[in-house]
């Protein structure tokens, strides 16, 4: 070897030649040198010629590979459920119960495709999901301020906040699939790999018929932009997705230059689904607008009524038993 040269990493004992499929080549993949490791690659590979969308198996990769290299020398047979209750107790309390699922489905497939027969999850205990805290939204007054910024930001914020999309469905979306004249929004390939409409409120689609006018935009333009700048000149790109950091210094510049307390980006999608149930749609419509394939989502995570909502219809209904009409 060279002198200098970084020696090439051993493998772990037990690995053999061309054990694993590699899937992202610019993540860690040491785990795929422990015993474990040819059989996490085979399940990933099975959930993607599934369908699964590429978020779902890289969270999965991540929760599996933890386990792996915490005992490398076990394999799918040799795992106990006492192995289980630490891989477990690695994760942070609040999300034990979501990542201990990545190990559920692991090992009900290894059953069905007849490399083991035990479970060694099925003795975990029930882990209590956490007590969903109340999600402050954005109200009316702090909504319209940021949509009264700049067309150019204002007509993305109401992509977030008139049509409660995702954060990445955002990201991804272009001026075809949200063209004013045809008064819907398009999400293609959503979370799930659904796909679903949106029909635009009336503000949403003044806001982007303005953006469209304003900058020109080309079908294959994206809503959300980013920044190409050098010592002389800047101009905005939508020809690819803003990127993650990108969105995240657009979104809290937006609310600093409106004067709104900071939140979420995701809290526009809980705004949303709020705002229209206190309007009178039914959870089921709010349902079909969010894109859950459970209602039980929509109304336990998504609709929040607050106090003072509450105040005014009793005040209402309270006037209307005092008419003596």
């Amino acid at each position: 070897m060279v002198q200098g040269e970084e020696a090439p990493a051993r493998p772990h004992r037990g690995a053999t030649a061309l054990s694993v499929v590699v899937f992202d080549p610019l993540r860690d993949k040491s785990y795929q040198s422990t015993r474990l490791g040819r059989d996490v690659a085979d399940f990933l590979a099975w959930h993607e010629l599934g369908g699964s969308s590429p978020r779902t198996l890289d969270q999965y990769e991540r929760d599996l590979a933890r386990g792996a290299l915490m005992f490398p020398d076990k394999g799918l047979t040799d795992l106990t459920d006492g192995d289980l209750f630490h891989i477990a107790k690695r994760f942070k309390p609040l999300e034990r119960r979501v990542r201990m699922a990545a190990w559920r489905s692991f090992f009900k497939w290894a059953k069905r495709t007849r490399r083991t027969t035990f479970d060694p999850t099925e003795a975990l205990p029930d882990m209590r999901a956490p007590r969903q805290k109340v999600i402050e939204v954005f109200s009316e007054a702090e909504v319209g301020a940021l949509l009264e910024l700049d067309v150019v930001d204002a007509a993305p914020l109401a992509v977030l906040f008139e049509a409660g999309l995702r954060k990445a469905e955002a990201r991804a979306l272009r001026f075809r699939h949200c063209h004013p004249e045809s008064g819907q929004v398009i999400v293609v390939n959503g979370k799930g790999g659904r796909d679903r409409i949106i029909p635009m409120s009336a503000r949403l689609l003044s806001l982007l018929a303005s953006l469209a006018l304003t900058e020109g935009l080309d079908e294959r333009d994206h809503i959300f932009y980013g920044v190409r700048a050098n010592e002389v000149y800047s101009s905005r790109q939508r020809k690819t997705p803003v990127g993650e950091g990108t969105f995240a210094r657009w979104w809290r510049r937006c609310l600093d230059d409106a004067g709104v307390r900071y939140r979420t980006p995701h809290t526009a999608r809980h705004t949303f689904a709020t705002s229209w149930r206190l309007r009178g749609l039914a959870v089921d419509e709010i349902q079909i607008l969010l894109g859950h394939s459970s209602i039980r989502t929509t109304s336990d995570l998504y609709v929040h009524t607050q106090v003072q909502d509450v105040a005014e219809h009793m005040r209402v209904l309270e006037s209307l038993r005092s008419d003596p009409a």
